[in-house]
């Protein structure tokens, strides 16, 4: 690991703590981690596994979708290309259950979508660099 490499740590995992910190996750809660396999979704991938929750996480590519089944998320990613098939491929992982936390780093269709797949006392933790 480099300096600088190490030197980002604290930040994402800060970052992590506190937008995981703020849905209050339980052990039988589900969460969706957009964008899992950069820095932040690992990260928050890991912490929700301590935390004994359920997450479930977006990424785009093919290979990122096998990275992240071998890491522990089998039968549990999304695609982030598409938000129709995003919103299709949640709906049917849930099965009309409700997501306790979002950790969002997408924009447009992704918002909407995962606002709508929150349950009634769920929160969205916005981190994204674009509105």
């Amino acid at each position: 690991l480099s300096d600088d490499a190490a030197c980002t740590l604290p930040t994402t995992w800060s970052t992590v703590h506190m937008a995981l910190l703020a849905s209050r996750p339980r052990s039988t809660d589900r969460l969706l981690l957009h964008a899992g396999a950069g820095g932040v979704g690992l990260a928050a991938g890991e912490y929700a596994q301590w935390l004994r929750s359920r997450p479930s996480t977006t990424v785009g590519q093919p290979q990122k979708h096998r990275f992240l089944h071998h890491a522990g998320f089998c039968g549990r990613t999304l695609s982030s290309r598409d938000g129709g098939a995003f919103a299709l491929g949640a709906s049917a992982q849930l099965r009309g259950s409700r997501l306790r936390g979002v950790l969002n780093s997408l924009s447009a269709d992704f918002i909407a979508c995962s606002f709508a797949l929150l349950g009634e006392d769920g929160c969205l933790c916005e981190i994204g660099k674009r509105a």
